[in-house]
């Protein structure tokens, strides 16, 4: 509530949330005019649906992917509300760059090794 407070206001305003001088609707009506401009699916209904939820978990991923060490797990959960280790990891979306990026560390490890098959002896105890 105080980040909220802090926010400059128009003189002529009280709203938080503005777009082209005029308040918001409300929050799900902007959302889902956005998304449907955008021609993304909005909604728990629809399939693929985006809904404001999403950005919980687009934020725990983006922070991991961040890569940050000077903001500690327990700092991120308290921006986000999350209690539990369980439920701070469950927000934390791995996804194809993710994997993409471990495949590409683990070839990088193999380039350093220096073992092939003449390096190895043929005799066994």
């Amino acid at each position: 509530m105080e980040t909220f407070k802090k926010i400059p206001r128009h003189l002529y305003d009280d709203h938080v949330l503005i777009f082209r001088g005029k308040p918001l609707d409300t929050l799900e009506k902007t959302l889902n005019r956005a998304c449907e401009r955008s021609g993304i699916p909005y909604g728990q209904k629809a399939k693929n649906g985006f809904v404001f939820h999403d950005l919980r978990h687009s934020f725990n991923t983006n922070m991991r992917k961040a890569d940050v060490p000077d903001v500690p797990d327990g700092v991120i959960m308290a921006i986000t509300g999350h209690s539990t280790r369980e439920m701070f990891d469950r927000y934390d979306t791995v996804d194809l760059e993710d994997t993409r990026e471990a495949v590409n560390r683990l070839e990088v490890f193999f380039e350093k090794v220096n073992q092939n098959v003449k390096n190895v002896s043929n005799t066994h105890p």
